[in-house]
């Protein structure tokens, strides 16, 4: 079911949110919104419920009630965040995408900031990816980039630094050209493949502001991100070949390589067939089958 305003005008801003079964988070994140966002701004907040089995519907329809000109909500059958974004890229109005999920919220003043920052960034046709830094209020780490040249591709960065989670604005002409596969009963794909993939035509701009606050759910995606991918194998695969088809270094290229035959291994034990596609040295396969029968061991 879908419940959308009438008007069907390009805006400047689509705050995307995918949820799954956050009906009690969700309102946090809608008074972070609608406190910034006044009647008639280039902004809508969509949100995609992916299957939820909670009150998830009914919060939606209220806030749909108390802001009509902003909130939209589409509900779909479950099937994981990376196809939440493929369906957000094909929907959503804006021209570029935040994405803020569900258990966060955001900071006062981002609104503004956002839209100052994707204005400037839509005169410089190489950007298609705005990166900004995220508030953890449980975590006492304070982050920043440390980016030699700004804009720069997606790899200088992991190369240079070590990476943690952040919030990224996204042309959404990128996405449309990037779309997640998906694969047959899998539900989770990790999104870096999709930074990875934008990376071959396209920069980040690397921004050192806090424009969301983030906690992490004892059963979200986060915590549970090495079993997530074992569950979805063929997209894991798909998101290291990726990496490795991008300019990392030995470092990370050998780690990726190790995880694709990790998760190739787990592909053959899920699916009870081999994957023909194999597109990392065999040289790393004694490696990545230690990983997986490690994976297995600590499942029992």
């Amino acid at each position: 079911m879908v419940a959308v305003s009438q008007s069907s005008e390009n805006l400047t801003l689509t705050i995307f949110t995918p949820t799954f079964n956050r009906a009690d988070l969700l309102p946090r994140l809608f008074d972070s919104i609608k406190s910034q966002v006044d009647q008639g701004d280039p902004v809508e907040w969509l949100v995609i419920d992916d299957g939820s089995t909670d009150d998830t519907f009914d919060v939606l329809e209220r806030f749909s009630r108390e802001r009509k000109d902003i909130v939209r909500s589409v509900h779909v059958e479950n099937g994981g965040k990376h196809r939440a974004i493929n369906l957000a890229a094909k929907i959503a109005r804006g021209n570029w995408i935040i994405i803020v999920d569900s258990d966060d919220r955001l900071l006062p003043g981002a609104v503004r900031e956002v839209l100052d920052k994707v204005r400037l960034a839509s005169g410089d046709s190489r950007i298609a990816v705005l990166r900004a830094l995220s508030l953890f209020p449980e975590i006492d780490i304070e982050h920043s980039f440390n980016v030699v040249k700004n804009p720069c591709q997606y790899a200088d960065w992991v190369n240079c630094q070590s990476s943690f989670d952040t919030t990224e604005v996204v042309l959404r002409t990128a996405l449309l050209m990037n779309p997640f596969p998906e694969f047959p009963r899998e539900r989770f794909m990790a999104e870096g493949l999709l930074w990875h993939e934008i990376d071959k035509t396209h920069l980040t701009l690397f921004i050192n502001r806090r424009w969301v606050e983030c906690f992490y759910q004892g059963d979200g995606l986060s915590a549970h991100s090495a079993r997530s991918r074992a569950s979805s194998p063929r997209g894991a695969m798909s998101v290291y070949a990726a990496m490795l088809d991008s300019e990392l270094s030995p470092r990370l290229s050998l780690r990726s390589s190790i995880n694709w035959w990790r998760y190739y291994y787990h592909a053959a034990y899920q699916y009870r067939e081999v994957v023909r596609e194999i597109s990392v040295s065999v040289a790393y396969a004694p490696f990545g089958w230690f990983m997986y029968f490690r994976d297995r061991l600590s499942d029992r």
